[in-house]
């Protein structure tokens, strides 16, 4: 599962490791105030966000991150209402509402990736908005669709947010979108990518906005260890070519995946081709044989979700080949009949919105909203 993604250099890896150990035994496990691996870690990150004049708040969680920015937003344009799109954090201000595209208590109105949602929220509530903020997604989203949904939020003159909580730091330093939509966005949040797992989170935007987050602060605030362990990262993954190996690693490993589950005749599709992937299975009883199955070779997925490669995951490939074709050799014996049946759209749908929280772009904007009112809100 890899810290359901957090690590992506590999568990205990040597570098963070001895990083961690040597500033521990130089006294430096925590300071009282901003110092010179704080300043030195707000630049790399200022830096790769491409916020020319960008500032850094950081916090302990994704979670963290993500409720910042959106204090943030309100306070910079003295308005209530965020459209959002994705997972967030888990806290109340995400809850959902009780009526479709309507603000929940805390003011979010969720419009599920779905453009025309977007476009619907924006002229119903316009002057009203604060910001646009989505979790982007490269398997189950095309760039067109994600192009849409920055378009509008421009078009309506209205803060947008990337939340990279997830996918920052995993396939280039940084925030993949702007590559997709040829801009950039007012605010990212990262975390995952920045520390092979120890508690850290950001949230990134220009100066004068983000003199709103400076009393956003808390107990650990000045905890070194996490940011030694972000240096250390980031100066691994950029001078070992880390983004690259995990999206090769990543896209190795999925046509191994595709060609095991072809020889076996089974209906399960493998989304994504990169650094995170996802198993599809046409069926609710081939899923939970999937996993059991999965389970007894020692091959502990992240159920239903999406699966995280890290670097170590390349010196383990011949293994988990030899692992995964005994699942699908044993799921075929049982499973035979089913070679003819296919993974329908609807299950596209629903493994989407596990992932994504929102409705996958395989079907037309209508079709997607009818079943998100039917299944999922």
């Amino acid at each position: 599962m890899n810290g359901k993604g957090s690590i992506t250099l590999g568990h205990h890896h040597p570098t963070i490791t001895e990083a961690i150990i040597t500033s521990l035994n130089n006294k430096q496990g925590s300071s009282t105030c901003w110092s010179e691996s704080f300043e030195a870690l707000a630049e790399i990150i200022v830096a790769d966000s491409g916020i020319s004049n960008g500032q850094v708040a950081f916090f302990s969680s994704g979670t963290e991150a993500c409720r910042a920015v959106v204090q943030c937003a309100r306070k910079v344009t003295g308005k209530k209402i965020i459209a959002s799109a994705g997972y967030h954090g888990w806290g109340d201000l995400w809850s959902s509402s009780s009526h479709f595209l309507q603000p929940n208590e805390s003011g979010i109105i969720d419009f599920y990736f779905i453009p025309e949602l977007l476009a619907d929220v924006l002229e119903k509530y316009h002057g009203e908005v604060a910001m646009v903020m989505i979790s982007p997604d490269y398997i189950h989203l095309k760039p067109e669709t994600l192009k849409k949904i920055a378009y509008l939020t421009r078009e309506y003159g209205v803060l947008f947010c990337s939340d990279e909580v997830k996918n920052g730091y995993r396939s280039v330093a940084g925030s993949a979108l702007s590559q997709t939509l040829g801009e950039l966005a007012d605010f990212y949040t990262f975390s995952k990518g920045l520390c092979n797992g120890q508690r850290l989170s950001c949230l990134v935007g220009p100066s004068d906005m983000m003199q709103k987050t400076k009393h956003m602060t808390y107990t650990a605030y000045f905890d070194t260890v996490p940011i030694v362990a972000a240096l250390a990262t980031l100066k691994y993954m950029h001078n070992e070519q880390g983004y690259k190996r995990l999206t090769t690693c990543g896209s190795m490993l999925a046509n191994t995946l595709r060609t095991l589950i072809a020889q076996a005749e089974l209906p399960i599709k493998v989304m994504g081709d990169g650094p995170l992937l996802q198993f599809i299975c046409a069926t609710p009883e081939l899923d939970e044989a999937f996993y059991m199955a999965c389970a007894k070779h020692r091959l502990l997925l992240y159920k239903f979700d999406n699966q995280a490669i890290s670097l170590a995951t390349e010196d383990v490939l011949t293994e988990l080949e030899i692992r995964f074709k005994q699942v699908f050799s044993e799921l075929a014996q049982r499973f035979f009949m089913q070679n003819q049946i296919h993974v329908s759209i609807e299950r596209q749908m629903e493994a989407a919105f596990n992932m994504i929280d929102g409705a996958s772009d395989v079907m037309p904007a209508a079709d997607a909203i009818h079943w998100l009112q039917r299944n999922a809100i």
